[in-house]
């Protein structure tokens, strides 16, 4: 009987077929349409302040637009401040004559300079008889054709707002500025910290072991980009050690580190502790590291505006535009209904008030129309959003029947072996675990654990701009499949440079999956790139030129076209390009890139 060699290779399986053009994970539309809604918060107002509630908010709003140096009239109606902003004001009423709700929008225009157009609207509402009252600030910016999207700050009437209302997620305040907590303080943000009614994001920033402007610079900008979204604290010194003793490894944070906890923490879960993003203080430190306080505001922003208003606020009702021809209607029949007799000077009067109301009618429909507009690229932003998600619940369900179908394998192989072993009086080999190191939570610690890790690979891929990947919300399952890659590079350097080694290419290795060593599913492994990019048409060739030792290359670069798919979906869809040199002066696999799919035919 032939026992095969752990190194032997099967037959080539054929390769799957290519995808048509025009499909593939990050092909991206040139007339692709942002969701404009970049910041959305919603104030839930005590009951010891619902009567004041729109006092208040027509106060912030005027004090806001103070700031602009704008008009402050209220009333209700549409007002042309300048050439560059309208303001509309709306009020409902209940049949009893109390205010019901109250919208307030401010349209600022700026498609002459190319920045597009922003809108900020607060809506305040109030349920008499159930009791809830709320208020409510959108943020949207439609950006200029062919302009890109922007995230700013949110507007200054938040801070405004959540200086004059006492504004609870469970049990924590929200600010506009961090909270300082000491060591008699801990126990208060552990309470918020696992409190189970809390529904918002919880930032935890621990000063650093010294003194460091910037990094106080960068709490302050972050807690005003959180302002309504999230709440931050600051970790004194003093409070950092029983902080960490109370919160255990997997939830802990260091001297520097800025961590964001998601609603529902189980302290003590291992799992759990990987939901809460972490970055290290070198990362932060890092100059080329931009722009932390938006990044890091980046998931709290996307839970707040794809998480949907209180019916309350979403379905107020407001008079429309049948208000306005309502009242032209009215102003109408009163002129029709004219007495003969009536003097000149009354029927001026009577047709400067006609006048006026078709203006004002004019004027709401004008807005209307604008507001149409609007609406129809929002729309079609979220129908573009939807099928993203579709596109990217289709290839999550895909490769989870994969994993899950290689993991029921992978399971009865190790029960035969057990039982084997314990049939040959090895019980305790059986049932003893290898000792496997954790994988890494984001790439950050990837690119800090996998240098003394891979002791076959030459690792010369931009350590930050694979870190970038760690602002999505998947980055964690992303920094798992590029270490699973890197030790299966590795293992391959490895058999390759072994006495009697592999011979054939990475792809084939991951195909013939020899016994006992890491591989990768060679359906995620490409050796070659289109003859598109390789003839470099559109500059894509020189995307996929990276660094190597000059032994490799005189010109200390090379074109490396063979790559790893971590993910397949999306507008990101990580990989990870790399040159094979086991044969050559190095006798290393050399990793030039890990980060975002870089461009193709499809994605041009």
């Amino acid at each position: 009987m032939l026992i095969p060699t752990p190194l032997a290779m099967p037959h080539r399986r054929p390769a799957p077929p290519a995808q048509p053009p025009g499909q593939g994970g990050a092909a991206r539309d040139a007339t692709r349409v942002e969701n404009p809604l970049v910041y959305r918060t919603v104030l839930r107002i005590q009951p010891y302040q619902r009567d004041e509630m729109f006092a208040i908010a027509r106060a912030c709003f005027t004090s806001w637009l103070e700031s602009k140096e704008l008009a402050t009239t209220l009333s209700s109606g549409v007002h042309h401040l300048t050439g560059t902003y309208t303001l509309t004001v709306t009020d409902s009423y209940d049949s009893d004559g109390h205010q019901a709700a109250l919208r307030l929008r401010l349209r600022e225009n700026k498609e002459e300079k190319r920045e597009g157009t922003w809108q900020t609207t607060l809506t305040s509402a109030v349920d008499r008889e159930a009791g809830p009252a709320y208020v409510g600030v959108d943020l949207e910016h439609y950006p200029s054709p062919g302009a890109g999207q922007t995230t700013p700050c949110p507007p200054r009437l938040v801070r405004e707002l959540l200086d004059q209302f006492d504004v609870l997620d469970g049990s924590t305040r929200l600010s506009a500025v961090p909270r300082a907590t000491h060591s008699d303080a801990l126990d208060l943000l552990l309470a918020a910290l696992t409190d189970p009614a809390r529904e918002l994001p919880l930032v935890v920033a621990a000063v650093p072991s010294h003194t460091d402007t910037a990094w106080e610079r960068l709490l302050t900008k972050l807690a005003q980009n959180l302002a309504g979204i999230a709440s931050v604290y600051r970790l004194e010194r003093d409070a950092a050690a029983a902080f960490a003793a109370s919160t255990g490894d997997g939830h802990n944070v260091f001297a520097g580190q800025i961590r964001t906890y998601l609603p529902g923490v189980v302290l003590g879960s291992g799992e759990d502790g990987r939901r809460h993003r972490l970055l290290t203080y070198r990362r932060l430190s890092d100059p080329q590291f931009r722009n932390a306080d938006t990044r890091i505001a980046r998931y709290p922003r996307l839970h707040a505006v794809t998480t949907p208003q209180p019916e309350l606020l979403s379905e107020a009702a407001f008079p429309g535009i049948e208000e306005a021809l309502k009242n032209l209607r009215a102003a109408r029949s009163a002129t029709a209904r004219t007495d003969g007799d009536e003097t000149l000077d009354s029927l001026r009067r009577q047709l400067d008030s006609a006048n006026q109301t078709i203006d004002k009618a004019l004027e709401e429909l004008s807005e209307a129309a604008s507001a149409r507009d609007l609406a129809e690229r929002s729309r079609r932003a979220l129908d573009q959003e939807r099928k993203d998600a579709v596109d990217r619940y289709e290839d999550e369900i895909a490769d989870h029947d994969a994993t899950q179908s290689a993991l029921s394998a992978l399971r009865h192989q190790v029960s035969v072996l057990q039982q084997r072993l314990v049939a040959a009086g090895r019980a305790d080999d059986a049932y003893t675990p290898p000792v496997e190191d954790p994988v890494p939570m984001s790439f950050a610690e990837l690119g800090d654990r996998a240098p003394e890790r891979m002791r076959h690979l030459i690792l010369t891929y931009d350590v930050s701009r694979a870190a970038d990947l760690d602002d999505d919300l998947k980055s964690s399952t992303w920094a798992s499949k590029v270490w699973d890659a890197l030790l299966a590079l590795d293992a391959y350097g490895g058999a390759r440079t072994a006495e009697g080694g592999f011979e054939g290419t990475f792809r084939d290795f991951c195909e013939a999956a020899p016994q006992g060593l890491r591989c990768y599913p060679s359906a995620r492994v490409a050796m070659v790139e289109s003859d598109t990019v390789r003839k470099d048409k559109k500059g894509h060739r020189r995307q996929r030129i990276f660094r190597v030792p000059p032994e490799v290359d005189p010109a200390g670069e090379l074109f490396m076209e063979a790559h790893i798919k971590i993910d397949s979906k999306g507008r990101i869809a990580p990989r990870v390009h790399f040159y094979d040199d086991t044969a050559g002066a190095t006798g290393k696999v050399i990793v030039g890139y890990i980060g975002r799919h870089l461009s193709n035919t499809r994605t041009n």
